[in-house]
């Protein structure tokens, strides 16, 4: 049975990379499972090179519901998120923003029962991907259910496993995101961190329609360490108590040598390689923890040189 239709207005956000094969399909979906809505797509193009800009640009053209923006180079997908939600913010005013991905993994059939949570009262509705049932590496289980475990424990910001950027948000929660300046944007963190209002409902991920998945190994330990840096300096104060430990150890490694000589207890040479042991140890304790400081006062100069996080070289009407 169809829905009736409503006033709702819904601005979809969504962001692409090589995605030329899977854009036009993305607005066939929605206006397949969205047509009850009065909904318009934002694309923000990240630097794609393939055709994504000429099909997005196209589809502008024929379709008063469809924009984009385009990056004057590839700027990251959370950079692209925030363009979006700025962009939205300035120039397409809604009741509900929705933000998901282009290749269709985000099921847009869903999008009436996150709807139907924010009528409840939900300010943000958070889509929890569950992978039962999926083919999925073992890797990338234990690495992504790490992940939200250890920001959880370094940031004290509770974040649900399964947790990706498929979500709404209404107009209140849109002008938080934009009035907040972080260089390093993690929507991820930055909304359970706000302690607004959220429902989390659990979807069943597609499988990509065209093309290959762009989230890489590298990318996915970068987002990782700059929304732990960012929501947290628990890593400074762990750095402080592996350096206690090691003095720790110091200490009672020096009591030990020095009872066992004077006593005349000693029956094994300790020579070269206690003490390269030893230098090998504190030397790493030591690296780790100047590892941890360069990262912060990287992100502290990255912050004080006051540059855009994105350069938007083009765009389709307003």
């Amino acid at each position: 049975m169809s829905e009736q239709p409503t006033d709702i207005r819904l601005q979809l956000i969504v962001p692409c990379y090589n995605e030329e094969e899977n854009i036009a399909l993305f607005v066939a979906t929605a206006e397949k499972y969205l047509s009850a809505y009065d909904w318009r797509v934002l694309f923000v193009n990240d630097g794609s090179r393939d055709g994504s800009w000429n099909v997005i640009e196209d589809l502008s053209t024929s379709d008063a519901r469809v924009n984009g923006i385009c990056f004057a180079r590839n700027f990251g997908h959370q950079n692209a998120l925030k363009a979006g939600l700025e962009e939205a913010w300035a120039h397409h005013h809604a009741d509900v923003y929705i933000t998901l991905d282009a290749d269709l993994q985000h099921p847009i059939e869903f999008i009436p029962e996150m709807i139907a949570a924010w009528k409840n009262g939900a300010r943000v509705v958070q889509a929890a991907r569950e992978d039962s049932g999926r083919k999925i590496s073992l890797f990338k289980k234990l690495s992504s259910k790490a992940f939200y475990g250890v920001f959880s424990w370094l940031s004290g910001v509770k974040m649900q496993p399964g947790m990706s950027d498929f979500r709404l948000m209404d107009h209140g929660v849109l002008e938080f995101v934009v009035n907040c300046h972080d260089k390093d944007f993690f929507l991820r963190g930055l909304l359970p961190w706000s302690g607004l209002r959220t429902e989390v409902l659990p979807y069943t991920p597609h499988e990509r329609q065209f093309g290959e998945s762009k989230f890489t190994l590298r990318k996915m330990c970068a987002l990782a360490l700059s929304g732990i840096v960012g929501y947290s300096v628990r890593p400074l104060y762990i750095s402080i108590v592996l350096g206690l430990v090691s003095i720790v150890l110091s200490i009672a490694y020096f009591l030990y040598v020095l009872i066992v000589t004077l006593c005349g207890l000693s029956t094994i040479s300790l020579g070269w390689p206690s003490i390269v042991a030893s230098v090998l140890a504190i030397g790493g304790v030591q690296l780790f923890m100047l590892g941890i400081l360069g990262i912060y006062l990287g992100k502290l100069y990255m912050e004080n040189k006051g540059r855009p996080t994105y350069v938007v070289g083009a765009r389709t009407r307003k």
